[in-house]
């Protein structure tokens, strides 16, 4: 009797550890060879769709961020993408993508770093938040550019705190001063949306920089100049800017963004934080840069120089 219960015993043990899965086969285990199979080939196929219930992968997939490009026939346009990753676009492109970067939840932004020769180009649907899916609704168009380009001084003054560089840029075509046709830019910097130059004098780094390389500008008085190679302009001008003035750069006098005045950003009028503003009464370089001791931002409006793009 003894033997027969052992038998039993012994026999249901070993029935019990055959019915259960096998740990490496065990879809649902994340120890198992299987589970990490089956989340791998998820993540190849950004496949976010539960498995055994649960979501164990939709937070590390990649996405990528893409779109359509028109009207570039010339070379040179550069894009970034959040302002860390850069893509250089070939001549004729009509697409471009950046490959599997972001996570989901994660913002994007896409805009020029650096704009074609001859040419002007614009974003569309640039920004947005990543979920769970890629991103190929941005648009670029591009179309020629001013050749010569003018420059002019806004009659108005305007208030500091627009929110950032660009946003000074609306009120150079509502503007008494605005020709009535073009695009036009504000030569504004902050070193996030707009940037002429991260070292002194050279134009690298540019961010949706308003001169374009070896143009020449004008303004009602006469020629101004032609830019280096690299959109700046490094030695005096034949004529001036503009009538003697102040208007907001948050430049220094080398092109680079004196990121301490610059009104927190152009976020604020506060008399807590100052701005640097250029002169436009002169040919040097120093003076239509940084010729003003910058000013408490609560002092007064200033005026812009706008440049057509």
């Amino acid at each position: 009797m003894y033997w027969n219960r052992l038998y039993l015993a012994v026999l249901v043990v070993l029935i019990f550890i055959n019915c259960q899965p096998s740990q490496s086969n065990n879809v649902c285990d994340p120890n198992s060879d299987a589970f990490k199979e089956s989340q791998f080939t998820k993540f190849i196929l950004n496949d976010t769709s539960p498995l055994c219930g649960k979501d164990f992968i939709s937070n590390i997939i990649a996405y990528s961020v893409s779109g359509t490009i028109s009207g570039l026939v010339n070379s040179g346009l550069k894009l970034t993408l959040n302002e860390v990753f850069f893509l250089d676009i070939d001549q004729n492109s009509s697409n471009f993508s950046f490959k599997n970067l972001l996570t989901t939840g994660t913002n994007y932004s896409v805009k020029i770093s650096s704009q074609p020769s001859g040419l002007f180009c614009t974003v569309t649907n640039g920004t947005g938040v990543i979920q769970n899916a890629n991103i190929n609704s941005v648009s670029i168009t591009c179309v020629i550019s001013c050749n010569p380009c003018k420059v002019f001084l806004t009659l108005s003054g305007y208030p500091p705190n627009p929110g950032s560089a660009v946003n000074f840029d609306p009120s150079c075509s509502t503007d008494g001063n605005y020709p009535g046709s073009g695009t036009y830019k504000a030569m504004v910097v902050d070193g996030v949306t707009r940037r002429a130059s991260v070292t002194a004098n050279i134009g690298d780094g540019q961010i949706n920089w308003v001169f374009a390389p070896n143009k020449t500008y004008y303004q009602d008085e006469g020629t101004i100049g032609t830019t280096s190679s690299n959109g700046l302009f490094l030695s005096s001008l034949t004529t001036r800017f503009s009538a003697n003035s102040k208007y907001w750069t948050g430049l220094n006098t080398n092109w680079t963004t004196n990121l301490t005045n610059t009104c927190n950003g152009w976020t604020s009028n506060s008399g807590s934080f100052n701005a640097v503003m250029g002169q436009g009464n002169s040919l040097s370089i120093a003076d239509i840069t940084a010729g003003w001791t910058p000013d408490p931002c609560n002092l007064s409006n200033q005026q812009l120089i706008c440049v057509q793009q």
